[in-house]
């Protein structure tokens, strides 16, 4: 059944009036026992929410079909900003709310006070525990609000434990929140676990005897061929000569893939998070958490967020219409059912509760959309700097006037403003209109006009969301549907429209009754469920509003 907005409103209020009746009739404990064990938030980078209608013939019973047949699936999940990437897309899902409020506004972004690029997770202040200190810092510093995970750590005077676990940093370090006991990501130098000492001096016994075991070699000593036979199924994909991908550089972009052969090539163990049993490793290692940490077996309810980064990785040498995309969410769904009945098996799955949704969708190959007579392209921010240099020195004096170009961003040289006199409002307007004219730009707003006007809907309104005031640039950026930015890789993420926003939303586990949500949900509104569930605050700046279908079982206000 489809629920307009208004609807939805006036349910939420009903609701919420129930809840102060049977509040009132009730002991409070009651409420307090019916709040799971555990939390597991499973995050699958780069899924968007076709891929789990593409796929779903080719998936067994296990995984994504068993968890949407006696789940709560969300048809119509989607992020409601412009630069939709990695570190975004986490940070919006833990925070429930969007950039302009949590800071986290792009993967890199300018800093004018002191004139550097700052990556969302790199901080200087922290080394790597067990690594190589030239795979740089991470630390969640650059998140401006709460998460989900800090707000269980303060209400449950830090008793409760807050982990997160991703091949890639970013994703780990933004999910785990500022309070986490354990952000853990994958070294390439050796294909180990580890963490940063933001979080601890040393890995803990169960972490280290885990690498001991050296998974990582044995998933690299394997051949990657198609799980299923080649030439009778991935009908889901296009061909695997296919002419649209990069593959794995100076060797082959065809089945079967000989892993040690790309280690033997790289030095290194980089190449796993390239494959499928990324993934795999990914799992196994979370496994491990749960059991080496005893998650889920107090009554102080704990936090897991999984990240699998695998399916961003295969994406950005294969593309998202690959039979290598494919056979690693085959492989995935596997996974995914191996590790919900471990959690079934060691918590109870009745004791836990599940999200499984992604960070951001992802484009389609630009050069495919080409054969297809669709409008695409990729547009070169850089080469775009150097013409609107050329005409900003024409229009006031000789100049460096654009300092930087990050993520549909571009930022004025301030010294120069300063030194001339200039209204930024003006040059602003003067970028946003050359810009326009650029090919592949669809528009480019000022943010003069950002600060001084409140868009309520439409792209405006995504863009402003992406705005933050302290480190946003001058103009924001929106290209044309099928154009990427150029970074090096067939296909990309960052856009506001629906290849990029709309992606999967399932609930699964404790108190969760088979349901099936069509109208739109933000996903902002996944922390403020939480919160809802656990009887805890929201995150400090969350936005989002509790979904109605899944706090309301049976009739009754979890």
């Amino acid at each position: 059944m489809i629920i307009n907005y208004k609807t939805r409103i006036w349910l939420f209020l009903l609701f919420i009036f129930q809840y102060q009746l049977v509040g009132a009739q009730n002991h409070p404990e009651s409420f307090r026992n019916k709040t799971p064990k555990l939390v597991v938030g499973i995050v699958i980078e780069e899924m968007r929410y076709e891929m789990l209608l593409r796929y779903w013939d080719s998936f067994g019973n296990d995984g994504f079909r068993k968890i949407i047949d006696n789940g709560s699936l969300c048809t119509n999940a989607k992020f409601n900003y412009l630069i939709t990437q990695n570190s975004v897309g986490h940070a919006t899902i833990v925070t429930g709310t969007n950039p302009a409020y949590h800071g986290i506004i792009a993967n890199t972004w300018f800093n004018r006070l002191t004139d550097k690029v700052v990556y969302s997770t790199d901080d200087t202040k922290f080394s790597i525990v067990n690594g190589n200190i030239s795979l740089s810092n991470y630390s969640p510093q650059n998140i401006m609000v709460s998460t989900i995970g800090d707000e269980i750590k303060i209400a449950y005077n830090e008793k409760s434990k807050v982990i997160s676990v991703a091949l890639n940093p970013i994703s780990s370090v933004i999910s785990g929140g500022r309070f986490a006991d354990y952000a853990f990501w994958f070294n390439d130098n050796d294909g180990s676990f580890i963490t940063g000492s933001y979080y601890s001096d040393s890995l803990p016994d169960w972490a280290k005897e885990f690498n001991q075991k050296n998974f990582q070699d044995i998933y690299l000593n394997k051949s990657w061929s198609t799980i299923n036979s080649l030439s009778e199924n991935y009908k889901a994909s296009l061909p695997d000569n296919c002419a649209f991908e990069i593959g794995f550089k100076n060797y082959r972009n065809t089945f079967p893939y000989e892993l040690s052969f790309l280690k033997s090539k790289s030095g290194n163990y980089k190449y796993l998070k390239y494959t499928p049993y990324g993934n795999t490793y990914t799992k196994d290692f979370a496994a491990s958490v749960i059991i080496g940490e005893s998650l889920g077996k107090d009554e102080f309810p704990d936090f897991l967020s999984v990240s699998f980064s695998a399916t961003n990785y295969v994406g950005e040498l294969f593309g998202p219409r690959s039979v290598e995309m494919e056979d690693t969410y085959l492989r995935l769904d596997k996974d995914i059912a191996h590790f919900i009945d471990f959690l079934d098996q060691e918590i109870g799955i009745e004791n836990v509760l599940i999200y499984i949704t992604s960070d951001r969708g992802v484009s389609d190959v630009p050069d495919y959309l080409i054969s297809k007579k669709q409008n695409a392209g990729v547009f070169d921010g850089q080469q775009c700097v150097t013409l609107l240099n050329s005409y900003l020195s024409i229009l006031y004096s000789e100049g460096e006037w654009i300092k930087m170009y990050y993520s549909r961003q571009f930022y004025i040289n301030q010294k120069l403003l300063d030194q001339t006199g200039i209204l930024a409002s003006e040059i602003q307007s003067r970028i946003a209109d050359f810009v326009v004219q650029y090919a592949g730009v669809a528009n480019a707003i000022p943010a003069s006009v950002l600060l001084s006007t409140n868009f309520e809907s439409g792209i405006n309104k995504k863009i402003q969301n992406s705005f933050n005031q302290k480190r946003s640039g001058d103009v924001l950026v929106n290209l044309e549907p099928g154009w990427i930015e150029k970074n090096g890789n067939i296909a990309a993420s960052g856009s506001a429209y629906n290849y990029d926003t709309h992606v999967p939303l399932i609930w699964y586990g404790s108190n969760i009754s088979k349901s099936r949500i069509d109208y739109e949900i933000d996903m902002t509104d996944i922390a403020p469920t939480i919160s809802w569930i656990l009887k805890i605050n929201s995150p400090n700046s969350s936005t989002g509003k509790p979904i109605v279908e899944i706090i309301h079982k049976n009739g009754k206000i979890q």
